[in-house]
């Protein structure tokens, strides 16, 4: 099977952070390059991701400032490959719902085993409680933040690709889901039940507050072309703005502060410049959902019928081990 470019195996610029799109990514592309034609798995970069964070966690709790080098260094490899192991999957064409929800489980995995080492050397090094006070708000709108651009990135993909969409889904297609995995697979059942219904429903109440019209309205709509540029006219500009929320800012982020021995300063971006970046789009994506809806009103834009898609576990046929 040969590799496919570069561009086939991303998802859309628009919905990536620059250095992520133009450092993280292409990094990512030469890893799965060299391994795509091994017996290496999405799910085997998946767990080495996991691994090498947890490498860096371990350089958090250390200390040293060869360690917190080390450490961020690592760090930063954890993202890169945690982004591989999506390419190599659209690369060997084994996508699943249960590589999403076991993909979710993972950088659940590496956030406990760096977040929890960073907070500890920020209190070993400084000794103060206004930042203890802040590390907990900052974990909380970590994953808010995280959880609104994943959200509006497979919204902005499902509606501006044609044929081929996004990955995220409804709070009850995933319920359904975890009954038709249980007579699939018992991994895949616990993962989709312990982690991707939780987390959607949890996300879809978020979004209800965030941009109460953004899936009512006209916004479910039968994805042609012209429905494509006009819906990428509307939301592009608040969709790069959440890019800056994604979960590549907060790895890279981090991991230059850990180099620098600076780890405070991102824990200040975290809870002030984060907060600041997604109360500033809010309004401005609310805009940009009524001038969706207006776009596809004035089109004339057939309603998408919701339809539960085939479930594949293809993708983890190989056990994470």
């Amino acid at each position: 099977m040969s590799m496919p470019r570069f561009r086939d195996v991303i998802k859309s610029p628009e919905v990536e952070d620059p250095v992520n799109l133009y450092f993280n990514r292409p990094l990512a592309y030469l890893f799965v390059c060299a391994v795509h034609r091994t017996r290496i798995t999405p799910n085997g970069v998946t767990l080495l991701s996991v691994l090498v964070g947890l490498a860096a966690g371990i350089a958090f709790l250390v200390g040293s400032k060869e360690a917190m080098l080390v450490g961020g260094i690592l760090l930063w490899a954890s993202a890169i490959l945690d982004g591989a192991d999506g390419i190599l999957a659209r690369a060997k064409n084994v996508q699943s719902p249960f590589g999403r929800a076991i993909d979710g489980l993972a950088d659940s995995a590496v956030a406990v085993f760096t977040v929890l080492p960073v907070c500890y050397h920020i209190w070993v090094q400084h000794h103060s409680w206004f930042q203890v006070a802040l590390m907990l708000p900052a974990i909380f709108f970590a994953n808010v933040h995280f959880a609104i651009h994943d959200y509006f990135k497979e919204s902005f993909l499902h509606y501006t690709r044609v044929g081929s969409g996004g990955e995220g889904e409804d709070p009850d297609v995933v319920a359904a889901r975890v009954e038709e995995a249980k007579g699939v697979s018992r991994l895949a059942f616990v993962a989709m039940k312990i982690i991707l219904a939780p987390y959607t429903a949890r996300q879809f109440k978020l979004i209800r507050w965030i941009d109460p019209k953004a899936d009512r309205e006209g916004l479910r709509f039968c994805v042609t072309p012209e429905s494509a540029e006009l819906y990428r006219a509307a939301q592009t500009l608040p969709m790069r703005i959440w890019t800056i929320l994604s979960t590549a800012p907060h790895g890279y982020l981090m991991a230059i502060c850990a180099m620098v021995d600076r780890l405070e300063v991102y824990l200040y971006i975290r809870v002030f410049l984060m907060n600041a970046v997604m109360f500033l789009n809010i309004p401005i994506q609310r805009g940009a959902t009524e001038k969706t809806a207006a776009l596809m009103r004035e089109m004339g834009a057939v309603r998408e019928v919701k339809k539960r898609p085939e479930l594949r576990l293809v993708q983890n046929d190989s056990p994470r081990v």
